[in-house]
């Protein structure tokens, strides 16, 4: 057996001998609408800080250039023309 599996055979065996575990019961549809907002809400958040802080990347890069309203478009289109100073 592979080591997952070895572990889902022990976890198996320890709740056969457990009489105090809840049962499992399927969630319901508010539940997973919480859970699917909160997972939404965490995305745009970290989509905003990495767009934040590209644009903080680019400003210190580019100094006055760099576009309001970021996108990964934009971002790329700006990074085409940034070269290192020893080249």
């Amino acid at each position: 057996m592979t080591d997952t599996a070895d572990d889902a055979w022990h976890v198996a065996q320890g709740a056969l001998l457990r009489h105090d575990l809840r049962p499992v019961v399927p969630e319901d549809q508010t539940t997973i609408l919480q859970l699917l907002a909160e997972r939404h809400d965490d995305l745009v958040h970290e989509r905003t800080r990495v767009l934040n802080r590209l644009h903080a990347t680019l400003r210190d890069l580019l100094p006055g250039s760099v576009p309001a309203g970021l996108s990964a478009d934009k971002a790329a289109i700006a990074m085409k023309n940034i070269w290192p100073a020893t080249c």
